[in-house]
């Protein structure tokens, strides 16, 4: 897929108006997928899950989506296997909101990098909000556990890694690899 005119820059993130054939695409991989037995979302996650990886490998030049044949990334681009984790929200994210990866604590991590973006909960709008290899992730992250709460008071609904968007490489800097 081509980079679009529709990506632009905003602060250090990148935004995106999805295109009704993004978000058809995104819907028919969330509902070949299911839904998740006791889902909080019922469902809502994986759409979310699914439009950030169609958004991410529309603005990665020359890469091929994944996702359909491999559980451990979703998008290879120049040779680097990315895994992408999207979070819904209501409105534009902040340097210091998270960005994590549902995880157990002995999860093996097969993949070489970590892509974050946030997608608004109508499926309108979606930041590119940064990346990390997945060593640095690891070093840099900390394992919160479901019910922990950070300091704002956000109380975790899953355990996993956890770090401020702001400790992320801007998403532009991917396309130097």
């Amino acid at each position: 897929m081509s980079k679009s005119k529709k990506f632009i820059e905003v602060g250090d993130f990148i935004g995106y108006e999805p295109s009704s054939e993004d978000i058809s695409l995104a819907h028919q991989r969330a509902k070949e997928m299911g839904v998740l037995p006791n889902s909080y979302t019922r469902g809502l996650g994986r759409m979310v899950g699914c439009l950030g990886e169609v958004v991410v490998n529309k603005y990665l030049p020359r890469s091929k989506y994944t996702g359909d044949t491999s559980y451990t990334y979703d998008i290879r681009f120049r040779k680097k296997e990315i895994e992408v984790k999207s979070k819904t929200c209501s409105s534009e994210p902040q340097p210091n909101y998270s960005a994590f990866v549902n995880c157990s604590k002995n999860f093996k991590f097969q993949n070489d990098i970590y892509f974050f973006t946030r997608v608004r909960r109508d499926l309108m709008y979606a930041w590119l909000v940064g990346w990390l290899p997945t060593k640095k992730l690891l070093s840099t992250a900390h394992y919160v556990n479901r019910g922990d709460t950070d300091n704002d008071g956000f109380k975790f609904k899953s355990s996993g890694l956890h770090l401020e968007i702001s400790s992320l490489n801007k998403p532009k800097d991917i396309l130097k690899l």
